[in-house]
This record gives C-alpha cells, sequence and structure tokens, in this order.
C-alpha cells in the first residue's frame, strides 16, 4: 500500500490553485494554530487569518512546516486516497467523479479533493469541475453562516429576556412566601390573644361571651380564608414558575443547537480560497418580480434557478427549527410547507403536500420509519423529487436546496 501511496503528489507539489482551497478545508483554526506552535512559531500575536497566511507562505517547497501539514492531510485523506487509487488502476474516470460527487453531498470536501487532486493521473476536466464547485460553494455558504450569525443574536437576545422574567417571577415568589409568613405569625398572634380574652370574660355573662367569641371566629375564619387565598395564589405562581424553567431550558437547548450549527459551519468554510469580493448576478437574492415580469425564472435571469418559485415539502427535521427552514425556502424564493413525520398526529393531508410540491426534503436521523417509507411511495406515484438527508441541520439541508447540482433520490 505504500507504493500505492506514492503515486499521489505531496501538499508542496501539487497545483498551486489547490493548495488553499485543501488547505482551509482540512486545517480547522486550532489546528493551524498547533501546528506552528510544533513548529517553534510565536502565535499569541498572531490572527486566525495570519495562522493561514503562514503555513501558506510555507508550502512553495518542502520544509519542516510544509512536511507537518502533508503529514496531517495525507494521514486524514489516507481512505479516500486508497479509493481514488484503486478506480484508477480499473482506469474508471467516471468512478472518480461519481466518488467525488456522493462524497461533496455528504459534505466531504477536503480528505477527497486532496485525494484526486494529488493524484498523477487526475484528470483535468474533472479538476476544473473541482475547483470550480468549491469555489461557488464557499460562496453560497458564507451567507448562510451570517443568517446563521443573526440567529444566533436573537436567539440570546430571548434567552436574556425569558431569564429577566424568570427572575421577576422568583422575586414575587419569594414576596409571597414573605407575606404568607407573616400572615402565619399573625394568625398565630390573633390565636393566642384570643384565647386570652376568653379567659377574662365573666362566665355569668353568657350571651356577651357568645357574641365576643363569634367576633373572634369571624375574624379568625376571614383570616383562614385570606390564607387559603395566599396559599393558592403561591400555588400557582409555583407552577408559572416551572412552565418559565420549561420554556427557558427549551431556549437555551435551541440556543445550543444553532451554536453547534455555526460552529460546524465555520469550521467547514475556515479559509475556502480566495475570497474576493463579487459583483456577479449570482451574489444577488432571486427578484420575484423581476422574474415574474421576464415571463418566469430562467438560468440566465435568476440566480436562485434552482429553488426560485418552488414549493417545497418538508417532511420531519427538528420541529423547534421549523421557522429558520421556512426562512431557508422563502428567502430563496421559494415556498414552504412542513409536515413533522409523526404520521400518527396527521396523515390525512400528507398526499395533497406531496401533490402539490415541487422537491419533497426528507432527513432520515429526525423521521419515522413509516414516514420515510410513505413519503417514498408518494414520490414515485407522483414524480417528484426527493431530497433524503443524512441530517436536519441547517447547513445540511441548505446544501441540499440552495446549492447547484445537489442530487435528489426518487
Amino acid at each position: 500500500m505504500t507504493d500505492t501511496l506514492e503515486r499521489f503528489m505531496n501538499i508542496w507539489e501539487i497545483e498551486h490553485h489547490f493548495k488553499c482551497p485543501v488547505v482551509g478545508a482540512m486545517l480547522s483554526v486550532e489546528k493551524h494554530k498547533s501546528i506552528l506552535k510544533k513548529c517553534g512559531w510565536d502565535v499569541k500575536q498572531l490572527k486566525p487569518y495570519e495562522y493561514h497566511s503562514r503555513i501558506m507562505g510555507a508550502l512553495g517547497d518542502e520544509n519542516v512546516l510544509s512536511v507537518k501539514v502533508n503529514n496531517f492531510i495525507r494521514h486524514r485523506a489516507r481512505k479516500y486516497m486508497i479509493q481514488v487509487e484503486r478506480l484508477y488502476e480499473k482506469k474508471d474516470a467516471q468512478g472518480v467523479r461519481n466518488l467525488w460527487d456522493s462524497c461533496a453531498a455528504q459534505g466531504i470536501i477536503g480528505p477527497i479533493m486532496y485525494a484526486i487532486v494529488a493524484h498523477e493521473d487526475a484528470d483535468m476536466e474533472l479538476l476544473q469541475d473541482i475547483h470550480g464547485e468549491v469555489h461557488m460553494l464557499a460562496h453560497a455558504n458564507m451567507t448562510e453562516v451570517f443568517h446563521v450569525r443573526r440567529q444566533l443574536t436573537s436567539a440570546e437576545e430571548n434567552l436574556t429576556r425569558e431569564k429577566k422574567k424568570l427572575t421577576e417571577k422568583n422575586t414575587a415568589l419569594r414576596d409571597l412566601v414573605r407575606q404568607r409568613r407573616e400572615d402565619r405569625l399573625a394568625l398565630d398572634r390573633l390565636t393566642r390573644e384570643s384565647n386570652g380574652l376568653r379567659k377574662q370574660v365573666a362566665p355569668r355573662d353568657p350571651e356577651k361571651e357568645s357574641t365576643e367569641e363569634k367576633a373572634y371566629e369571624d375574624e379568625l375564619q376571614a383570616l383562614r380564608e385570606a390564607l387559603a387565598n395566599e396559599r393558592e395564589k403561591t400555588r400557582l405562581l409555583s407552577r408559572e414558575k416551572k412552565q418559565i424553567q420549561i420554556e427557558l431550558f427549551s431556549a437555551e437547548n435551541e440556543n445550543k443547537m444553532i451554536r453547534k450549527e455555526l460552529q460546524a459551519m465555520s469550521e467547514t468554510l475556515a479559509f475556502p480560497g480566495d475570497r474576493t469580493t463579487s459583483t456577479n448576478a449570482d451574489d444577488r437574492p432571486c427578484d420575484p418580480v423581476a422574474c415574474a415580469a421576464l415571463g418566469g425564472c430562467s438560468d440566465d435571469t435568476c440566480p436562485n434557478y434552482h429553488l426560485c418559485a418552488k414549493r417545497i415539502f418538508m417532511i420531519g427535521g427538528i420541529t423547534k427549527m421549523k421557522s429558520y427552514y421556512r426562512e431557508i425556502v422563502e428567502s430563496a424564493g421559494g415556498e414552504f410547507d412542513y409536515h413533522d413525520g409523526y404520521l400518527k398526529n396527521s396523515n390525512a393531508n400528507l398526499t395533497a403536500k406531496v401533490k402539490r410540491c415541487d422537491v419533497v426534503v426528507c432527513p432520515v436521523n429526525c423521521n419515522s420509519h413509516n414516514a420515510c417509507l410513505k413519503v417514498k411511495k408518494l414520490c414515485r406515484r407522483y414524480n417528484k423529487e426527493l431530497k433524503i438527508l443524512n441530517s436536519a441541520s441547517l447547513s445540511a439541508v441548505t446544501r441540499a436546496l440552495m446549492v447547484q447540482g445537489q442530487p435528489g433520490i426518487n
């Protein structure tokens, strides 16, 4: 197997325009920093993009830093290098292209890209396609990163508001508990005074004694009723406090989920290559009015032609992120419909939703088995495009819907 891997070029030997995308896709910011430190660099005053600049500057020839980077990349890409070499031994160029398409659909970019571009027999047309797809993927996902950051900021603001509400409710509850304690002490005091007054009443005046006892009993009853009311208020506030705690827990979980999404997308997009400001039409969002005026969307008139004015039906996924899924579709000019994937709750309108849509999205990790089977049968029956996703994350849904050429499964 060592001889097999010798047919792959080292990182300093591959084409210059592939070095930056390979390094950016395979080395996280922390890995950049770690490699520099191991090679004796002082990284305390360096910024993340400066880590990348130092490493890229060393990839022109074989040296301590480039060898360290090369060893890490080849270790990560070893499995894919073996697969690519076997395909080239069979002279199966189409198999290599299919392997690239499959890995790209799963979000595996860096290892397979190095395995293909570093091979001595790499097809020039495939290399051009890979460079173009990686470059455009960076542009498409950059917008999504900024969108998720805005969503994260909004979620943190909501979390702060919920914490403030909980603090206010806790303060009110403590005040009620203190008031209840004071009422209990007042009731005990009045009870003692009532007992003392009973002893002082002359037994020879039963009518007067009866009147005073009745007055004390009435006052005692009123205090008991007041205490019962305060207890009921305390119980209701306790219930409301538990509800707020549940809502707070849900908001924190959603916040963690969005943070995880942002982290995953940030690592995927770290140093994706040349990032220059683009004025191309593909950077503009779809304008439904303009598209309608031109008689409908086309590749020439609409940057989101693959999604514009299409009905996207999503079954399953994370219900609490439904609004984020909707915003991804509607911001690109599409229409969004949703089903939670639980057929016991709503099975009657599933057929109608599939018939009405253009594309069906089905994440298998957040869906019932019956729902997946049902929607597959319906898509075959009505000839609808079906995209099966391994993940219900925002990045996975965006890649499936927003990137041109994304394969679907019918």
